[in-house]
């Protein structure tokens, strides 16, 4: 018992590594071991919620770090094959683009499930949200989900403010020699089939010649056999302008115009 506490007390004390996290990355991380080691020193059976998030932020702390340097990190292959629009290599160039010292968590949740329709995997998922800037000076969103397995997080997927923007360019480079008659024509049809399917989506109008970017998007672009009027009704309330369906390659994204 007297050398838990000692225990505690060192980590409470803290340390002066030179690591990747920033300060307020790792005074997160040290926090969650110091509440992990207090339930330990007073006898606490099994792992609560805040030791497993504390698994998941140094699986995270690691992939960042080796994302920086030239033995890029690995990620967990059912995200992959849920989330094709983006390779692994994409996500690890567009992390290492965040200046380290600039981290900062502002939440991690435990998920027993991650995805809509298809996309979805149930399993042991923690989902981190951060706030950073890029090598620029620019500030910058990321989000990372975690998932374990046998014991282990990996990560399983990751965007950025900048990840989202290529992967939208990327898809509309891909259509670029599509007329804007004929995408404006598949939006609509599209919005014909999800309206038939659920009149309640009538009251939300598609984009009239509106251009498509991170910060219009109102959440994530869904697939339309994925839509739900409860969903589109919160998204709404959420965008004070303009609110309606747009395309981004065959999802639907709905945008605050």
């Amino acid at each position: 018992m007297h050398r838990g506490l000692v225990q505690l007390a060192s980590c409470i004390i803290g340390n002066n590594s030179n690591d990747f996290a920033s300060q307020k990355f790792r005074h997160a991380l040290r926090t969650a071991l110091c509440t992990l080691g207090l339930a330990f020193t007073l006898g606490a059976c099994g792992e609560n919620d805040e030791a497993i998030k504390t698994l998941a932020i140094t699986a995270l702390n690691d992939w960042f770090s080796a994302a920086a340097t030239d033995n890029p990190p690995s990620c967990h292959a059912f995200g992959l094959v849920k989330f094709h629009d983006a390779s692994c290599a994409d996500m690890y160039e567009h992390a290492a683009q965040i200046e380290p010292g600039s981290r900062t968590i502002t939440s991690s949740t435990l998920l027993k499930c991650y995805g809509q329709g298809r996309q979805e995997l149930c399993g042991e998922f923690v989902e981190i949200r951060l706030t950073a800037r890029n090598t620029n000076g620019k500030k910058i969103q990321e989000g990372a989900v975690l998932k374990r397995d046998a014991g282990v997080f990996r990560l399983y997927w990751y965007r950025s403010d900048a990840l989202f923007t290529t992967l939208i360019k990327r898809t509309d480079d891909e259509d670029g020699e599509r007329a804007p008659e004929r995408k404006q024509a598949q939006l609509e049809a599209v919005y014909a089939e999800i309206v038939q399917r659920q009149p309640e989506l009538y009251q939300f109008v598609v984009c009239k010649e509106a251009s498509v970017s991170s910060s219009k998007l109102v959440g994530k672009p869904v697939n339309p056999k994925d839509i739900s009027t409860a969903d589109m009704a919160l998204r709404a309330q959420q965008c004070p302008e303009i609110f309606c369906l747009a395309m981004v390659g065959k999802r639907i994204a709905p945008l605050c115009n």
